[in-house]
Parts: C-alpha cells; sequence; structure tokens
C-alpha cells in the first residue's frame, strides 16, 4: 500500500495530513509555523519535520512507506526559494518523492480542486492565484509583509496601528482603535504597543492578530475600523479583477481562503460584492476544504494519479469519520 503525504505551511501553524493510495485519510499531525519569510530556515525545517512525525506516527506507518510528499509552504513562491525549500528538506534525510511549491497553490487547489479558476487569499499575508483554461497559473499581489499583501490580516492590523497612532496624536480622526489595541497587548497605552514592536516582542503575527478587533469596531459603527475594511476589501477585489481579466475567462469561479474571510461571513459578504461590480460575471466556489487537502491532492497529482471525483469523495468521507481530522480538513460554516 502506498501513501501520500501534504504538507501546508503557514504563517501561524503548520499542518501534515497523510492518506492512503484510495484516498482514506489515516494520519494528521500540526506543529508551529513554517513560514520561511518570517521564522527563517532552521525553524521552518523543524516545524515541517514535526507535523510529519505526528501525521506518521497518528498513522501508524513510517515515513519510507510515504510515495510522495508536497509541501506548500508560506513564502515558497519564487524558484529560488523552492530550491532552498527542497535541499533543505533533503538535508533532513527525508528520501521520499517532495515536491515544492506556496501555499497559494495549496489553497488553490483546495478551493477549485484543480480546476481553472481563482483564489483570494486573505491571511497574514494575501495573495490572488489564478489557473486558466491553458493550465497556466497567474499571480497578482503576495510580495510580503513589507512592501505588500494589501487586504491581509497584517495590512489590516498594521493600518490599525497607523490609524490609531494618527488619532492618539491628534492628526487624524478619532477611533476606538486607541482604547482597544492596548487592551489586545494587556498593556496601558499605544506607547507601550510600539515600545515592544521597536523591541520585537510584536511581530507580524501578533499585528495581524489585531484584524478580528478590527472587524468588531467596523461592526460597530466605528469610522475609521469601517474605512481600513472596506479599503482591504477593495484592494483585495481589484486585485482578483486583474487576475480574471488577465485569464479572459467567461464565468470565473472564485473562492476565498485565509483567516480573515474564514473568520468573518460579513468581510467575505462585501469582498463579493465589491468584486461582483467589477466582474459581474463570476461563479462562488462552493468547496469547504483547507489548503492542507489541497496539498494532499497535489502530492496525489504530482504522482500522476488522477484527482477523480472517487478519490476527493473517499478523501472527503475518511476526514469525516474524526472529529480531530474534520476540523483540520474542513472550513467552518
Amino acid at each position: 500500500m502506498k501513501f501520500f503525504c501534504g504538507i501546508d505551511g503557514g504563517a501561524t501553524k503548520t499542518s501534515c495530513l497523510i492518506a492512503d493510495e484510495n484516498g482514506h485519510v489515516v494520519g494528521l499531525g500540526h506543529s508551529r509555523s513554517s513560514n520561511v519569510s518570517v521564522v527563517g530556515v532552521k525553524t521552518m525545517l523543524s516545524s515541517i519535520k514535526e507535523a510529519l512525525d505526528f501525521a506518521v506516527e497518528n498513522a501508524g506507518i513510517s515515513i519510507k512507506q510515504i510515495d510522495t510528499i508536497f509541501v506548500a509552504i508560506a513564502g515558497g513562491g519564487s524558484e529560488r526559494r523552492r530550491r532552498l525549500i527542497r535541499q533543505s528538506i533533503g538535508e533532513l534525510g527525508i528520501s521520499n518523492k517532495v515536491y515544492v511549491d506556496s501555499d497559494a497553490v495549496a489553497a488553490f487547489t483546495a478551493t477549485t480542486l484543480g480546476r481553472p479558476g481563482v483564489v483570494v487569499i486573505s491571511g497574514t499575508g494575501s495573495i490572488v492565484l489564478g489557473l486558466d483554461e491553458n493550465g497556466v497559473y497567474h499571480r497578482v499581489g503576495g510580495w510580503g509583509y513589507l512592501i505588500d499583501d494589501e487586504g491581509s490580516a497584517f495590512y489590516i492590523g498594521r493600518e490599525a496601528l497607523r490609524y490609531a497612532l494618527m488619532a492618539y496624536d491628534g492628526r487624524g480622526e478619532e477611533t476606538d482603535l486607541v482604547t482597544y489595541i492596548p487592551k489586545h497587548f494587556n498593556v496601558d497605552s499605544l506607547v507601550d504597543v510600539v515600545d515592544l514592536i521597536s523591541l520585537r516582542k510584536i511581530g507580524v503575527v501578533e499585528i495581524a492578530s489585531l484584524a478580528p478587533l478590527v472587524v468588531k469596531l467596523w461592526k460597530s459603527g466605528d469610522g475609521i475600523a469601517s474605512t481600513i475594511i472596506r479599503r482591504s476589501c477593495y484592494e483585495l477585489a481589484h486585485a482578483a479583477s486583474t487576475v480574471i481579466n488577465r485569464m479572459k475567462m467567461k464565468n470565473p469561479l472564485v473562492g476565498v481562503r485565509g483567516g480573515v474571510f474564514e473568520g468573518d461571513a460579513d468581510f467575505t459578504k462585501l469582498f463579493f460584492q465589491i468584486l461582483k461590480k467589477k466582474v459581474p460575471r463570476i461563479r462562488r466556489s462552493k468547496s469547504k476544504f483547507k489548503p492542507v487537502l489541497g496539498a494532499l491532492l497535489l502530492a496525489y497529482k504530482s504522482a500522476e494519479r488522477p484527482l477523480n471525483r472517487r478519490l476527493i469523495l473517499n478523501l472527503s468521507e475518511s476526514a469525516s469519520k474524526e472529529v480531530y481530522v474534520m476540523e483540520a480538513v474542513f472550513l467552518h460554516g
């Protein structure tokens, strides 16, 4: 019996899913972040190995029994970085067939199940990825939190800090963010928050963790929070429409993934309202799979196994048998 493994490495956690050649899920493992752009190569490797070891133990098999491993890693968007990641994984002594790509490719595959379409991702970072009818990928955004990632959780958190500091100084509109951001970080004032950022006690992930707070204040009527959320949805819709127009598809399938979308239905609703004004002809994806399932599907695909209906049905049914696996594989709601 051959086994296949998909690893989804994000900014907040790493998930590993193992299934047999018939699509029956047998093992699951988790570990900390493996975003190579944030945690570096050493921690990335440690996180991948830890998640893989947990999944293998859970499956009751050895790593050598796995035919193909597909690693979908945040920060793995360029060929140079993919080569580095492949080489580094090889140094772990893993002799299996290993394929590496970005986490966006796994999210896309989980969204469209390999069919042409578009996925818009807003997690810690953001990116839009499309696959046209000729099998060519089209990417917009996702160039990293320092220079890009509009509409992401980090973008929302950074804008919240920026607007809050403007209000604190008296050079911007009043906002409840001035009060709630320090509470979020359990400190007394915005000055304390800035100090913690300067001392690197608050980093990318922590700033991104402000996104749910901004969404909450948007819903309560805070004007600045509303500006940030609406701008975020506009930027994501603009990136999505750019990809759709480039692919020249008549009725593109569009799905969303990432913690910002998955954490709030109203944010998702606003995004689609804006996108449909730009591109009225879209179809919304009904897939409920998380990116780790996409990474597993890519392992089958890399081994030249067809992503047919029976395989996907088996994966879905077997993942539904255990609550902890179901929570890792399926989106909520």
